[in-house]
C-alpha cells in the first residue's frame, strides 16, 4: 500500500502507538514494542508525516520532529515508563550484552527520538528494577500520606494477570505500581469517582511481601470510597 494522505498516515501512526506502548499488551504480542521491523515502520511513517507538514507549511516539519523528541515530548511521562516495563519483563533483553541493549532501546522507544545519553539512560532504567522489587520497601521509603489515584487497570485471570495503579502524591511526584502474576484482585466503590474533583485520597493501607507482594488500600473523597485488594507474584514501580 502507498499513501502520501497525512490522515491515512496519522491513523496508522496512532495504532501502531497504541500497539507498541500498551500498559497490558496481549501476551501473544508482548514483544511488539521491540521489534526492529515495527520500529523501522514506524520511523518510516513519522518521517513522512514530517515532509508532508513541511511541505504543506516551512517549519512546520521541524516542529513534527522537535515533538518527536522523547525528553520534550509527553512521551516522557507516558511511553517511555512503560517501553521501560516492557524490557524489564523481557528475559531477552536481559540476556543481552550492554552493547546490544542499548541498540535494543532504539527500537523500543521509536519513533521516538533519543540521544547516546538517554538510550544509556533508558538502560539503566530497566537494569535498576530487574531484580526483585517490594512494595513494603516503596512504601516504607515514601510518603504516601494523601497521595491520589489516579487510575487503576488490570487485567485478570483466575490464576493471574497485571494490575496498574497510578498514585499522586502530595510533593508533586506520580508513582506507577506495576503488579504482575496477580492471584487476588478485589476493588469495591462507595459512591461516584467519575468527576475530577472526587478523586480519592489514600487514607489506610497495609502492604507486606513475602511470597506474596499484598496491598490493601482505602481511598476516600467527598463523593465515594474506594477499597482495592492485590496479591500478586511480583512487583515494579517507578517514582
Amino acid at each position: 500500500m502507498k499513501t502520501d494522505d497525512f490522515s491515512e498516515l496519522s491513523a496508522l501512526h496512532k495504532t501502531i502507538l497504541a500497539a507498541k506502548f500498551a500498559t497490558f499488551p496481549d501476551p501473544q504480542y508482548a514483544e511488539i514494542t521491540a521489534s526492529p521491523i515495527l520500529a523501522g515502520l514506524s520511523n518510516g511513517i513519522y518521517d513522512e508525516m514530517c515532509r508532508l507538514q513541511e511541505k504543506k507549511m516551512k517549519g512546520m516539519g521541524k516542529d513534527w520532529q522537535d515533538w518527536r523528541r522523547i525528553k520534550d515530548a509527553h512521551g516522557f511521562r507516558g511511553q517511555w515508563r512503560i517501553a521501560v516495563m516492557v524490557a524489564r519483563r523481557s528475559g531477552f533483553f536481559k540476556s543481552m550484552s550492554r552493547e546490544d541493549r542499548i541498540k535494543s532501546a532504539k527500537c523500543y522507544l521509536s519513533p521516538f527520538t533519543c540521544t547516546e545519553s538517554e538510550l544509556e539512560q533508558f538502560v539503566d532504567e530497566v537494569e535498576r528494577g530487574s531484580g526483585t522489587q517490594s512494595i513494603e520497601k516503596l512504601f516504607a521509603e515514601n510518603d504516601f500520606t494523601g497521595a491520589r489515584l489516579y487510575d487503576c487497570s488490570y487485567t485478570y485471570l483466575s490464576t493471574g494477570g497485571d494490575a496498574h495503579l497510578v498514585l499522586g502524591m502530595k510533593n508533586g511526584t506520580s508513582c506507577d505500581i506495576f503488579f504482575g502474576g496477580v492471584q487476588t484482585f478485589r476493588e469495591s466503590k462507595d459512591g461516584r469517582n467519575d468527576l475530577s474533583d472526587s478523586i480519592p485520597e489514600l487514607k489506610k493501607h497495609t502492604v507486606s511481601s513475602g511470597s506474596l507482594q499484598k496491598l490493601d488500600a482505602s481511598f476516600v473523597s467527598d463523593m465515594c470510597k474506594e477499597r482495592i485488594v492485590i496479591e500478586s507474584d511480583t512487583v515494579d514501580y517507578w517514582l
